[in-house]
């Protein structure tokens, strides 16, 4: 359910976890195996990454376990690596039939290393069925899991061996951590999305609100998507905001950027509670284009998601092309909030995250995630 604030979901702690390897080494069937008991010899590639969040009970706690299924392909390194950022456990798959995929374990480990921190891993040796076709034996994977210091297992998602067992050891093994290290200093933890067009500034907006930074030259357009935290105080309240900056710049490859956009939609707008969606004052195309933004947004979020509609380059007053009238209106008529913002000038920067934040503490508290009940459910390390 979209939302990180909706009441009915009861559980105690939320982590996130991924699964990475290979590609074919059959991760989406473990992932569909664990959460729907399902398996499907025609499996498809993941493109980018896909999302499951089921509920489970683990010893006296309920968590929900947030998994990310990664792509393995090469031309998805940039989208899946800012999916790393936050997990807190990860099931690194490769395939005891296939030699190569376990040697390419260490490169995986690596790359999961240097994005996480203090992340609990269990290497899993699938297609364990397979016995006539093993090229991977269970000694050397237990010998590299041991060097590594990591958990590991061999499981068929087939035959449903091991899997339940498999998601199951990494998530008692981050309960162990989480509550060995103790509470973290906030309250709420919202998840909150920054989209429109290429080019309108959304990634000065989120350095000038979260560093008091800017810069004139941005290196390149936003690949995939990046994120960054702010903690801020609301009364009595800590909330820690997590802004995920999504790419939007349109690729010459219509395959590549569709299945993209699919993958950004589901993976990222479902678990939001907050968006800022941003035009460009002096192109009037990219506030004809909030209107699409709007209805995916709406699409793939929950009725409940706060949105802010801002107008950012509002310091190039001599080349504006949007009128602050006409998005006010479009703003009413879109029952969102308002906002001209300049990342270049500081204005109404920190105003207008701070905006969308007291309005998403205001539903939280009114759909009841009374304080000491349901908060700080986002355990991501």
């Amino acid at each position: 359910m979209a939302g990180g604030y909706i009441a009915d979901e009861d559980y105690d702690y939320l982590f996130k976890v991924v699964l990475i390897g290979d590609s074919g080494v059959g991760k989406s069937n473990l992932l569909s195996r664990f959460t729907q008991n399902e398996f499907s010899l025609e499996s498809k590639k993941t493109i980018g990454v896909e999302l499951t969040s089921p509920i489970l009970r683990v010893d006296d706690t309920k968590v929900k376990a947030q998994i990310w299924d990664t792509a393995g392909q090469e031309r998805f390194r940039a989208i899946t690596q800012p999916y790393y950022r936050g997990a807190v456990g990860a099931l690194l798959v490769y395939d005891v039939t296939c030699h190569v995929t376990f040697e390419n374990v260490e490169r995986w480990l690596v790359e999961l290393r240097d994005l996480t921190d203090n992340i609990v891993v269990m290497l899993v040796g699938n297609k364990a069925d397979l016995h006539h076709l093993r090229a991977v034996s269970t000694e050397d994977a237990k010998a590299f899991a041991e060097k590594e210091g990591t958990y590991f297992m061999e499981t068929s998602a087939l035959e449903s061996l091991n899997v339940e067992n498999a998601f199951t050891k990494v998530l008692k093994q981050i309960l162990r951590k989480a509550l060995e290290v103790g509470s973290d200093n906030y309250d709420y933890l919202f998840k909150m999305v920054l989209i429109g067009d290429s080019g309108v500034g959304k990634s000065n907006l989120l350095s000038r609100f979260t560093q008091n930074e800017f810069r004139l030259m941005s290196k390149s357009s936003t690949i995939g998507m990046k994120f960054a935290t702010r903690t801020l105080r609301f009364d009595d309240q800590v909330v820690k905001a997590e802004i995920w900056d999504i790419a939007s710049q349109e690729r010459n490859d219509l395959d590549f950027q569709m299945n993209c956009n699919i993958c950004f939609a589901k993976s990222c707008y479902r678990v939001a509670v907050g968006a800022l969606v941003v035009y460009d004052v002096t192109r009037y195309d990219t506030f004809e284009n909030i209107e699409r933004w709007l209805k995916e947004l709406r699409d793939q979020s929950g009725q409940n998601i706060v949105i802010m509609l801002v107008g950012n380059k509002a310091d190039l007053r001599h080349l504006r092309a949007v009128s602050t009238d006409d998005a006010k209106a479009f703003a009413e008529k879109e029952g969102t909030f308002f906002m001209e913002t300049s990342a270049l000038e500081s204005l109404n920067v920190e105003n207008a995250f701070t905006e969308l934040l007291t309005q998403i503490l205001r539903k939280a508290v009114e759909v009841g995630l009374a304080k000491g009940r349901n908060h700080k459910r986002w355990r991501q390390g």
